[in-house]
């Protein structure tokens, strides 16, 4: 099971009022302790007691609902475009199983598609990050944009707090070494991405004991907060051995896993863990068809994901508290945004390779 991380200390601190820091002071070491060791040992974590508000969790949760449940024109109407890389998309394969073997140990079939829709959104500083600027469907609820610039702004301050964590875990000069001018600032390049895992039911055969809802992969960026609907997250410590541990869903937490870039810039101290997202049984019983094939039916899933990314003028090379004699530095300097065309390029062959 991952950690379970009650980061109020992180949040007291967070608030600037002297008081509470040093009150919370032991505490605010343990949960640093915490933080250190589940990245390394995870790159997933837990977070309880975020402070986020839970009406701004609800009313995003809610208008993603609403909009998911419209028509496909409305959904359409703000497409996922080369030039325009949020929006509406309804195919997208993440993870594509590389060969019978390995699918073998996965326990899925040789090709799995994804199978779900999703809507993203970009900062709200378009000039600053660099990156387009927002478009919402002009048919969606009157909600629907106010809702999730909501939820939007809500992630920007938790991901501040949590890298406030990272700092001090990683001993670098301050805990607000991450959000210093030119990294993590006005000028990110962070992505909000609501998610829909339609219900589906399909027949288990011993080819396809599950059905992949998001395909095998780690994520590209520094880190991603993930607000999950229900079972069916899965992550895998071990890439030999494909050995899968189910991630707990937890009512009232955000799920918190690393990114290709921050296991880059800690020099592989840190670590950005294969995850995916399987079908799980709704009702805990598969049934029999009229002609006698077993039925396995997964009720639908909702979640919103937020990827922490770093301004793209950002220089990321491993950290000075993570390369020593023992640990010598593995990987050249780079720009956040260029690590991230890289990684998206790299993808995009091996679907490819796979097609």
């Amino acid at each position: 099971m991952i950690p379970v991380i009650d980061i109020a200390p992180l949040v007291k601190l967070n608030s600037g009022n002297s008081n509470s820091i040093e009150a919370t002071s032991a505490e605010l070491d343990s949960v640093v302790k915490s933080i250190a060791d589940a990245c390394q040992n995870f790159g997933f974590f837990a977070a309880i007691n975020h402070g986020v508000d839970t009406a701004s969790i609800n009313d995003a949760w809610n208008a993603s609902e609403e909009f998911f449940d419209m028509e496909p024109a409305i959904k359409q109407s703000v497409p996922m475009t080369d030039d325009y890389p949020y929006g509406y998309e309804n195919y997208e394969s993440l993870g594509i199983e590389r060969s019978t073997s390995d699918a073998k140990k996965q326990g899925t079939a040789a090709i799995s598609p994804d199978s779900k829709e999703t809507f993203s959104l970009g900062p709200s500083d378009a000039e600053k990050s660099n990156m387009p600027s927002r478009k919402f469907p002009s048919n969606a609820s009157s909600n629907f944009a106010p809702a999730l610039t909501r939820y939007y702004s809500a992630m920007e301050h938790l991901a501040r707090i949590l890298f406030q964590g990272f700092s001090m875990a990683l001993k670098l000069e301050g805990a607000s070494w991450f959000l210093e001018e030119g990294r993590f600032d006005d000028g990110h390049q962070c992505a909000l991405r609501i998610l829909n895992y339609p219900e589906l039911e399909y027949v288990l055969t011993d080819a396809t004991p599950l059905h992949i809802r998001a395909g095998a992969h780690t994520d590209y960026g520094a880190m991603t907060i993930l607000k999950s609907g229900g079972p069916g997250l899965q992550l895998c410590t071990d890439k030999d051995s494909a050995a899968w541990i189910d991630v707990p869903h937890l009512e009232d937490s955000f799920i918190i896993n690393l990114g290709d870039l921050m296991q880059r810039w800690t020099n592989d101290t840190w670590k950005s863990t294969l995850h995916r997202v399987v079908a799980t049984n709704s009702d805990g019983d598969n049934r029999a068809s009229d002609d006698g094939e077993i039925l396995f039916k997964s009720a639908r899933r909702q979640s919103i994901a937020f990827f922490v990314n770093m301004n793209g003028n950002a220089t990321i090379e491993p950290l000075e508290t993570c390369v020593d004699e023992s640990h010598p530095s593995r990987y050249v300097p780079i720009k956040a945004s260029e690590h991230l065309i890289q990684r998206h390029k790299q993808s995009m062959m091996a679907r490819g390779e796979n097609e």
